[in-house]
């Protein structure tokens, strides 16, 4: 609250000085660079290691839409401070994004902050934007408990929200869309039973059981569910017990949800490996890392449901931002540079309805989560209350040469899947 306070008395102040200063002697571009007519967003991503180059893509769609508006929305001089979270190893680390939302707060001209790129960073760095009233737009984290407290538990959402009032808002889908996609996935390769596996991971097993309900619910046969400890199965992991279960069970399709780790891939090509005719699906954080990469010959009938879908799947101002971004970067903008842009171009939009009444960091969250994006480079859409986006677009993709490709979008039907 201080520092939402002192926000507001610099730029009332600032303002009071410009009056006083004579009508007409400032220009907006002179009024923007005062001192007190300053907004700052921070922008959290992991800028190294394997999601180096998506987040690399979303940083420069985050300054191409501040380039757009020359960095001024109505006399504020708007400033992109960029962090990283990932460590030494190129992994993000929930650590170092706390340490990111500790420093975007203590500044007092801070309104957003655009992070973290993970879920479990996000987890960390949300409660400490939240405690401060600092708006928070993530372009992926899609923990369900982030917003939901369906199949989340372990106390989802208050704990993340110690003000009690909802600050986050995430524009990628979350998985309860991507338990939806799933569903729409398996549907698609004629799947009558399905064994689902969890690496137990907090973040990430939640999904499994969104998964296995919403098969129950379709008509599809559980034909078995288990927790794999993946993280704590050795240098040379072996998974005979559990590939054993899935084959006695008739199983057709394996749904895995877990993460990038060498347990999950070795369980992948032991599952591959006993039967080939295994239909082995997976979670979007794997195909956003180096997953697809360390599977080899168990690339094979693998699908990776994704919320980023080609950038010819995005409306007419998708392809004008990204030519714009070739010509600014010289290099081609992907799908991440669209969202990037239009996590920047909702703070953006924020900033300028706030800027009606006299600004601070409780305005600019009122503004975003009022807003409704008509013409988005991501087509149209809306803030929902709970800081979840009419956006439910999903695809799947399949593996080839250690890369996922896309293979087809996903018919979902509603943001929020019961």
């Amino acid at each position: 609250m201080r520092a939402q306070s002192l926000l507001a008395l610099a730029v009332l102040a600032a303002a009071t000085a410009t009056a006083l200063a004579g009508c007409g002697s400032a220009t907006p571009s002179s009024a923007a660079r005062s001192p007190g007519r300053v907004l700052t967003v921070y922008s959290s991503l992991p800028l190294q290691g394997p999601s180096a180059e998506a987040a690399s893509q979303t940083l420069m769609g985050e300054r191409l839409a501040l380039a757009d508006v020359h960095h001024v929305v109505d006399g504020y001089d708007i400033r992109l401070v960029s962090l990283d979270d990932a460590g030494a190893s190129g992994v993000p680390e929930p650590g170092l994004a706390e340490a990111n939302a500790k420093s975007a707060v203590e500044n007092e001209t801070t309104v957003a902050y655009i992070g973290d790129y993970d879920s479990a960073s996000t987890a960390v760095s949300l409660p400490v934007t939240n405690k401060a009233g600092v708006l928070q737009v993530s372009t992926r984290s899609p923990y369900a408990g982030l917003t939901s407290s369906f199949d989340a538990g372990q106390g989802d959402p208050e704990r993340f929200y110690p003000s009690g009032k909802r600050t986050f808002i995430r524009l990628l889908p979350g998985d309860i869309v991507q338990g939806a996609a799933q569903i729409a996935l398996l549907q698609a390769l004629h799947v009558q039973r399905l064994f689902v596996l969890s690496d137990g991971e907090p973040f990430t097993a939640p999904l499994a059981t969104i998964v296995a309900e919403g098969a129950k619910r379709n008509g599809i046969d559980l034909v078995g569910q288990e927790t794999v400890e993946v993280a704590d199965a050795g240098s040379n992991p072996t998974f005979a017990e559990q590939v054993s279960k899935v084959l006695q069970s008739g199983a057709e399709a394996v749904f895995v949800s877990g993460q990038d780790d060498p347990g999950t891939v070795a369980l992948w090509r032991e599952l591959h490996a006993n039967d080939p005719s295994l239909h082995l699906l997976g979670t979007s954080e794997m195909a956003e890392s180096a997953f697809p990469s360390e599977l080899g010959f168990a690339e094979a009938d693998s699908y990776l449901t994704s919320p980023v879908l080609p950038p010819s799947s995005y409306p007419k101002a998708a392809k004008k931002v990204l030519r714009q971004f070739r010509a600014r970067f010289h290099t081609p903008g992907s799908s991440y540079a669209l969202y990037g842009y239009e996590a920047m171009t909702l703070v953006l939009d924020a900033i300028r309805s706030a800027a009606k009444r006299p600004i601070s960091r409780e305005a600019v969250v009122a503004a975003a989560f009022h807003l409704r994006r008509l013409r988005s480079v991501l087509g149209p859409y809306e803030v929902l209350p709970d800081g979840e986006t009419t956006i439910v677009r999903y695809g799947a993709d399949v593996l080839r040469n250690g890369k996922a490709v896309f293979w087809r979008e996903l018919p979902i039907s509603g943001p929020h899947v019961p």
